[in-house]
């Protein structure tokens, strides 16, 4: 079964709550990415590309093993926005890719930058297919909101972020691959783990609880499977932006 990505997406409305679950698999989790790792000491966390050189940053400091869910976002907009990624998700040539077609990786950190013999830390053309369907989930479900309430994207006055992934994103990376609005960044909010406050919240007070549960009965559910042309609104949606 394909885990839920925490991230909440919130759109502040007048009159009426809407959610949707937008089934984007594990591959922000680090599942399903040739390097992928959960956020542990040596994942690299975040990372820039400057001309051919990579800047990155990671957990725990060291040498790096692998990519976790912020790291994997960071490197889908990095190489997007370098044009080494197209728009369509097809990996084009660079110094640093090698490889054809399907198994064209770019490297991250090269044989010779490892200790002992290990294998180059890559970041994949498969890497890249997989986040563009988890980046598509998430967008889809924005743009079924949206379009159910009438309203643009820049109507939006405020998108909260929660759960673990989304306390530690590049909020620009987000933006850039078009999984989250193209916005001002101070229109974004990360809240950390929401879901684990409220709990403590709902466990040590009746009134948070009644408050919660009083939430909880005015919020209409959308299911996306059923929405008209969802199709092509996902498929649309797997696009970079």
């Amino acid at each position: 079964m394909m885990k839920l990505l925490p991230l909440l997406i919130g759109l502040l409305l007048v009159l009426s709550l809407l959610s949707v679950s937008c089934a984007s698999g594990p591959a922000f989790e680090g599942a399903h990415i040739r390097h992928g790792m959960r956020a542990s000491p040596g994942a690299i966390e975040h990372l820039r590309l400057v001309d051919s050189q990579l800047e990155f940053q990671v957990i725990g400091g060291g040498q790096p093993a692998g990519l976790c869910g912020s790291g994997i976002l960071d490197a889908l907009a990095e190489l997007y926005l370098a044009g080494i990624v197209s728009h369509d998700g097809r990996m084009g040539e660079h110094p640093r890719v090698r490889g054809e077609g399907a198994k064209r990786e770019f490297v991250l950190v090269g044989e010779d930058e490892r200790s002992h013999g290990r294998r180059a830390i890559t970041f994949t053309q498969k890497d890249v297919r997989e986040l563009q369907l988890a980046k598509g989930a998430m967008r889809t479900g924005i743009d079924v909101l949206l379009k159910a309430n009438g309203l643009m994207a820049d109507d939006i006055d405020q998108v909260i972020i929660a759960g673990a992934f989304g306390s530690y994103i590049n909020v620009a990376s987000a933006i850039a691959i078009g999984m989250l609005p193209r916005l001002p960044l101070d229109r974004f909010r990360q809240v950390g783990n929401a879901a684990g406050i409220g709990a403590k919240q709902a466990l040590i007070s009746r009134g948070k609880r009644s408050e919660a549960e009083a939430l909880a009965s005015r919020v209409g559910y959308i299911e996306l499977a059923s929405v008209p042309q969802f199709a092509k609104t996902f498929a649309k949606a797997m696009y970079l932006a």
